[in-house]
């Protein structure tokens, strides 16, 4: 995680991408869309999030880690991603209409208002935020099978799980110690 100088060079950074796409989807589409707050509390592999609630008000939340590790990417290409996103809900938001994520609007927004490709996802190195324990093994007629404790709780309470492969019911054979 950055240190606090370089977390607050990069806070003003953003903002001053931020304020730079939205205005100008403001003046390329003739918007009155408002300015987001911006939130850097996002983890795990997401880069950014794009939220307008139901009283209008606009956020984006970004993802602190990747932007520290991909700031010029992040900058140019992640930031008016995400602001796409709230034009385009913006746009219809009065309509009740919630148009698909990276849909034809969205790619529209990208390509038009910003010059850009309209990737859906980054490419940005990613860990796990965590990982997640499966010590239970099961077995089908085509392989073996880790489960997580959630999953062998639901199947132990009369789920019936079968491979995704062979299609044939997995069995329950051992715990591993961690």
């Amino acid at each position: 995680m950055p240190d606090k100088n370089t977390f607050d060079e990069l806070r003003q950074q953003t903002e001053i991408a931020v304020r730079k796409a939205e205005n100008r989807a403001r003046n390329f589409y003739s918007l009155k869309l408002p300015e987001a707050a911006i939130d850097f509390t996002l983890r795990g592999r997401c880069a950014g999030q794009a939220r307008i609630d139901r009283n209008g008000r606009t956020c984006l939340r970004i993802n602190l880690q990747l932007l520290s590790e991909n700031r010029d990417d992040f900058l140019l290409q992640t930031i008016p991603h995400e602001v796409a996103h709230l034009v385009v809900n913006w746009q219809v938001r009065k309509q009740r209409q919630r148009p698909r994520p990276h849909g034809p609007e969205w790619q529209t927004v990208m390509q038009d208002c910003f010059g850009l490709a309209p990737t859906r996802c980054h490419s940005y190195q990613t860990s796990p935020a965590r990982v997640v324990s499966r010590p239970f093994v099961y077995l089908c007629t085509c392989r073996e099978h880790h489960l997580t404790g959630l999953m062998h709780k639901r199947i132990t309470h009369s789920y019936q799980a079968h491979c995704k492969a062979c299609n044939s019911p997995i069995q329950f054979i051992a715990k591993q110690a961690p």
